[in-house]
Order: C-alpha cells, then sequence, then structure tokens
C-alpha cells in the first residue's frame, strides 16, 4: 500500500478480488488527506465464485496479473495494500456494549471508559468458526437515552457504546488474504465491498438522511445503509450478473460466452415502445451456429431476474424496518449497474428513488471514476486513507482520543 514517501505525500494501494475481475487502484495522498488517482490495474478472475476463492492457483495468479499491471501502468512498487472483501458467508448485525464513569472523575467519560467499552466489544459473542472483519462504532448513547458521537469529556453516569459487527468464516476470510499475501505483500487492513463502495459514492449530507448503497457484482449483490452517519445495516445477497448471463444462455439457447458479451453489449431491462419489434442477430461463430431472436425476450430475460434481485432487497430492509429510517435514495453501483433501464426498473419495486452512483472527490485520473465496477476498490483507497490519517495521528501522540472517536474500531482481527 505505502510504495514511497515525501514529508507531505504517500501512495496507497487497495485490491478488489471480484467473481469476474480482479482490481487494483493506486493513488497519492496529500497531507490533508486528499486522494489522486495514479491508475489502475485489472485482469479476468479464475477460481473464484460469489466473491470467495474457489481455486487457489487461479485466483492467486489473477491476482498477481492485476498488480503487475497496476505496476506497469503507475511505475509503483507494490509491497502493501487495503483489501476489499465479500461473500455470503459473511454476517453483520448491530450489538451494544454498556458501561459506567466513576464518582473520582465527576462522571465524567474519560479515555479510559472509552477503552473499556472497546475491550466489551472484543468480546462480544460471534457465530460459530466466524471473525471480525468491521467492527464499525455507530455511535454512543448517555443517560436519559441521550445520543453522541464524541463524548470524551461528557458528564454521564452510564455510557452505552453501539457497533455493527460484519463477521465471516474465518478459513474463507484468511484464504482471500493469502492470494495476496503469499505474493510477498503485505496485507494491511480489509474493508467490507459494500461498505467501501459507499465510501467512494457518499457525501457526508447523504449518509446523515439516510441511504442505501446496492453494488451488483458479478457473483453476489452486496446491500449497506447508512443513517446518521454511520452503517446500520449491511447484507450480502448470493445472486447477481453471473445469474443474468445464465439465464440468457439458456433461454436464448446460446453459448454462456456469447451471452456474457450480449449483456455486456445490449443489456437492457425496459423495452421501448419502437423497440417492441426489433430482432438481434448473433453472428455465426466457431462453435456457435449464430441466432436470431427479438429483441423483447432478451429484455424479458433480464428484467425477471433484476426484478427478482430487486425484491430480495426490497423484503430484506423491509423484514428490518429500515425503510422508514432512509430519506435519501438508493444509488447502484457495480458491473450490473450498466444495464439499461437500471434505475427506472428499481423505482417501479424500492419505495425511494434510485439513481447510478459516481465515485466522488478524487483527483487526477478521472475515466475510472465514471465506471460502476471500480467503486469498491476506489473506496478501499478511501479507508485506507482514513486508516493511515488514524495511525499518523496515533504515532504524534493521540492515540487515546483517536480510538475514541474513530469510525472503523478494528478490522483484520481474524488474522489475529
Amino acid at each position: 500500500m505505502i510504495m514511497r514517501r515525501t514529508p507531505t505525500e504517500e501512495i496507497l494501494i487497495a485490491t478488489d478480488l471480484g467473481t469476474q475481475s480482479m482490481k487494483v487502484a493506486v493513488a497519492e495522498m496529500s497531507e490533508d488527506g486528499a486522494l489522486t488517482l495514479l491508475g489502475v490495474g485489472e485482469s479476468v478472475s479464475a477460481g473464484m465464485r460469489k466473491a470467495e476463492v474457489t481455486d487457489f492457483g487461479y485466483a492467486q495468479a489473477a491476482a498477481r496479473m492485476a498488480l503487475a499491471e497496476a505496476e506497469r501502468r503507475t511505475q509503483a512498487e507494490i509491497t502493501e495494500v487495503y483489501l476489499a472483501l465479500s461473500g455470503t458467508h459473511l454476517q453483520a448485525k448491530n450489538e451494544s456494549v454498556r458501561g459506567a464513569t466513576v464518582a473520582e472523575d465527576d462522571h465524567r467519560v474519560t479515555e479510559g471508559t472509552i477503552e473499556e467499552l472497546q475491550k466489551l466489544a472484543t468480546h462480544l459473542p460471534l457465530p460459530r468458526d466466524h471473525a471480525v472483519l468491521h467492527e464499525v462504532l455507530r455511535g454512543y448513547t448517555l443517560d436519559r437515552g441521550v445520543g453522541s458521537d464524541q463524548p470524551l469529556g461528557v458528564h454521564t453516569e452510564q455510557i452505552e457504546a453501539h457497533y455493527h459487527l460484519v463477521t465471516g468464516k474465518r478459513t474463507k476470510l484468511q484464504t482471500s488474504v493469502q492470494c495476496v499475501a503469499d505474493q510477498k505483500i503485505r496485507v494491511k487492513g480489509c474493508t467490507f465491498s459494500a461498505y467501501a463502495s459507499g465510501l467512494a459514492l457518499l457525501s457526508e449530507e447523504a449518509k446523515k438522511r439516510g441511504v442505501v448503497v446496492v453494488d451488483l457484482g458479478a457473483g453476489v449483490t452486496d446491500v449497506a445503509v447508512w443513517r446518521d452517519d454511520a452503517i446500520v445495516h449491511t447484507a450480502v445477497h448470493g445472486v447477481g450478473g453471473d445469474h443474468l448471463t445464465q439465464d440468457l444462455s439458456i433461454g436464448l439457447e446460446i453459448p454462456y460466452a456469447r451471452a456474457e458479451r450480449l449483456k455486456k453489449e445490449m443489456g437492457s431491462v425496459v423495452l421501448e415502445p419502437m423497440e417492441k419489434d426489433e430482432k438481434v442477430t448473433l453472428a455465426r461463430e466457431i462453435s456457435f451456429d449464430g441466432r436470431t431472436f427479438f429483441k423483447e425476450a432478451m429484455v424479458q430475460i433480464l428484467q425477471a431476474r433484476m426484478s427478482e434481485i430487486w425484491q430480495i432487497i426490497q423484503a430484506d430492509l423491509e423484514e428490518q424496518n429500515l425503510w422508514s429510517a432512509i430519506e435519501g435514495e438508493v444509488v447502484v453501483t457495480g458491473g450490473g449497474a450498466r444495464l439499461k433501464g437500471l434505475s427506472r426498473l428499481a423505482s417501479e419495486i424500492l419505495p425511494r428513488p434510485v439513481r447510478v452512483g459516481r465515485a466522488r472527490d478524487f483527483l487526477g485520473e478521472q475515466s475510472d471514476l465514471e465506471r460502476p465496477e471500480f467503486s469498491t476498490v476506489l473506496g478501499t483507497l478511501r479507508y485506507a486513507a482514513e486508516n493511515e490519517r488514524r495511525e499518523a495521528n496515533q504515532a504524534k501522540g493521540w492515540r487515546k482520543i483517536q480510538k475514541s472517536i474513530g469510525k472503523v474500531v478494528s478490522g483484520m482481527r481474524f488474522l489475529a
């Protein structure tokens, strides 16, 4: 992640091990935390299914190619990275721990009070064989239910800390990390993919008002919900773009690879009136005799599967009673966001406005910010920047204070 350093800048590297492609992004961070994107590397994934490693050798080779491409394009020597992770094995829940201030301190919240709450959080029960990927601080509650983001110095007898925990199967997390670490590259930190995408896409105002981020990947669909500038819900649904491709392959009776190209080149989930009688002709290729069909047939197939995905998301957030907390919109990203008419279809199913997101607040190379499939890796750069600035402040003697106000409390505990 940190390749070279001057008194005012450092180089950050982020990696996203996706089902369909491996992505690496390189950025320069200035002293004030601003990020300048220097370039990206990308390779076709192998040995991955539903964002999880299924063939270690193939997955490691694909990651190596993406890292090498990033080095070639940016002239950076990669020795450390931050990594984005996902997978259906991940689980999430909101937890709280409670403590009390002491009379000797006049019932003021001290650094010791905050540290005690953090110790309690590290002992929260986890699912069997799981380890913590993310332990995100959501805020505090003081006497009489008064909320606080930064309670240090406040007088209160009771204090409660609220966390959003993302856990995953320890072995699966470790395998993903080893794909990179075995190449003599240090994995300095990990982040949940949907959380990272939100960091790339969302303004502070959006996160306060309530917003949903939906990352439509090839193997899985990641969801994250923000409210009051904190994560309140995350989920990984085991359906994604590969399912749309499979549906096209079966429904139109064409090879899977040709169905994938068709989806990327012409994929749409809405049919305009003038397209009703339009036909699509696929040219003859080796081992494929070609095919002609009505465009309406393709749209109906894609629309059916995408409607199912939106209905899954709608039902999940309804079950969690979250829609009332979301005053803003649904922001869509990931490779699936490229489908024509996606926002229109989603708006017919979800009770909030829907738009395709764009990565924001990066200097430098801008073309990759327009690519929705790069949101996760770009957000991982922002997560890396937050971590680096936090560590720098700790090194200046502010360790305890930073612990008390940092939103992300811990990560990578599964490597301990």
